[in-house]
């Protein structure tokens, strides 16, 4: 099945297009797979995919590695899609051993990629049947602008950028999504109109401010996932915190879904 089959799939059986991301802090140390384990089990009713941050997991050497195997196995369990978070952007055989790592060892169904080295940078992610690489076209952190909003040719770059990597998925086995920041809505539904089909990976709902019904209604409906991390990780900092994640995707969930 096609990625935009699955992922509409995910949509439905979630009843909305909600990504809980999993951005476990440092401190959890020893405790980070039982406290993402509670949370996927908590959470998985309501959303259709999940989105563990790689950096939060790789920052503890191989005890983290080990985690992060642990918790794939487990969203892959909920049968729920598996987006993987590490903004890979190389070229070649280096490429190719990050589409490997993601797609074949830790069995993701998406990943995130970096479009800064070009085309040779999207195409290794692009080789498997039923994968996404979601490239980071207009992402919403505050330094965006830095680069992503600069005019090239009498546009922003960003829309180059997008272009670049739709083309880049053009006959490929695998599809080309988009990163795009749900804290510039009017600029999410620039994009949607140019790019009707591609799938939209949005983050900065939730704890960065972007409005769910701004999204939703810029999005225009479109494919997209929807991430909240903190805003679902840490809904509560005692003992209840997976009870208090369940209700907070649960509430965000229902504000997609309307």
């Amino acid at each position: 099945m096609d990625f935009p089959d699955r992922l509409a799939a995910a949509v439905a059986a979630a009843g909305s297009p909600l990504c809980v991301g999993l951005d476990p802090r440092v401190e959890h140390g020893d405790d980070t797979l039982d406290f993402c384990l509670a949370i996927t089990e908590a959470t998985a009713p309501y959303a259709a995919a999940f989105k563990p941050n790689l950096a939060f997991f790789e920052c503890r050497g191989a005890a983290g590695w080990a985690d992060l195997e642990a918790l794939c196995g487990a969203i892959r369990a909920t049968g729920r899609l598996l987006v993987l978070d590490g903004k890979r952007g190389d070229i070649g055989s280096t490429a190719d051993r990050y589409a490997e790592s993601l797609f074949d060892t830790l069995a993701g169904d998406a990943a995130t990629v970096a479009p800064y080295m070009g085309t040779d940078s999207i195409a290794p992610f692009l080789t498997r049947a039923g994968r996404c690489a979601f490239v980071l076209v207009a992402t919403s952190n505050p330094g965006a602008s830095d680069l992503q909003t600069l005019d090239v040719d009498g546009e922003p770059l960003y829309r180059h950028t997008a272009r670049m990597a739709a083309a880049a998925g053009a006959g490929a086995a695998g599809t080309v999504g988009f990163v795009v920041g749900g804290t510039r809505p009017a600029l999410l539904r620039e994009l949607r109109e140019e790019h009707p089909h591609v799938p939209f990976l949005v983050p900065g709902v939730g704890a960065q401010g972007g409005s769910t019904d701004e999204v939703v209604a810029a999005n225009a409906g479109g494919p997209m996932l929807v991430n909240a991390s903190r805003s679902i990780l840490y809904a509560s900092e005692g003992p209840d915190f997976a009870a208090a994640a369940g209700r907070a995707a649960a509430q965000l969930s229902e504000e997609l879904a309307a």
